[in-house]
């Protein structure tokens, strides 16, 4: 469950000009349940900062039993900037406390074309490939992406201590039920040892709407709950 929870930190607005392409500023928050148990809440908040970059901050906390059991709060927060169609990562940071704390920051030196990774006290340092993204800030090129036109991706995502590649895959359109009424939807999925399926809504520029995780230990599902900064038509 909490890397479930991590998933889908993946916080009200200060914002400057909108960068062409991308998404209005907007707060969303989520559900996180197995089944019919609530097990956390999630929230994902983008940001336009004065300079022109970008902020993406995501959050979650287990609630209820699981927060008994596991008690995870996670913070994930990213600072980007539009690179003509592309985004370009500046640093990323990773909090987790609770039962199990862990720190991690990442800076990206474009100009030496390096990674600076921290994990707790660790350093890592590694190449950094022309367009890599965060593993946070991913999920704003996937908006951006989508509402392109495009529906297959191989991103390129910084790790720990190297560079990671996450295929998506596209599964087609599908209508469904939400607390905004139905909406029309382009569903993508991303395997590895997990599953990972996303229903992206066309009215809401793409922002995920519905996002389910398999593992072994069971199928957890994070429902929109409610949004802030993007209306429907």
């Amino acid at each position: 469950m909490s890397r479930f929870l991590i998933l889908v930190l993946s916080t009200l607005f200060t914002f400057s000009v909108q960068a062409a392409g991308l998404p209005p500023a907007f707060k969303a928050h989520y559900v996180v349940k197995k089944g019919p148990i609530e097990l956390g809440r999630a929230t994902h908040e983008l940001k336009y900062v004065p300079g022109g970059e970008l902020v993406y901050e995501s959050s979650s906390d287990s609630t209820g039993l699981a927060d008994m059991l596991f008690s995870d709060h996670i913070r994930e927060t990213t600072r980007l900037k539009q690179d003509g169609a592309n985004l370009l990562p500046l640093e990323y940071r990773y909090d987790r406390s609770g039962k199990r704390k862990r720190t991690m920051s990442q800076q990206f030196d474009w100009a030496q074309g390096k990674v600076i990774s921290r994990v707790d006290d660790a350093v890592t340092e590694y190449p950094l490939p022309p367009r890599t993204l965060d593993p946070s800030g991913y999920q704003v090129s996937l908006m951006l992406d989508l509402a392109k036109g495009e529906r297959n991706f191989s991103y390129l995502i910084s790790g720990k201590n190297d560079i990671r590649s996450y295929d998506i895959d596209n599964l087609g359109d599908e209508r469904i039920d939400t607390v905004l009424g139905n909406l029309n939807t382009v569903v993508i999925q991303r395997k590895d040892k997990r599953i990972t399926t996303m229903w992206c809504a066309y009215d809401l520029d793409f922002l995920p709407v519905k996002i389910q995780h398999e593992e072994k230990g069971g199928v957890f599902t994070a429902y929109l709950e409610s949004v802030e900064g993007l209306t429907l038509p």
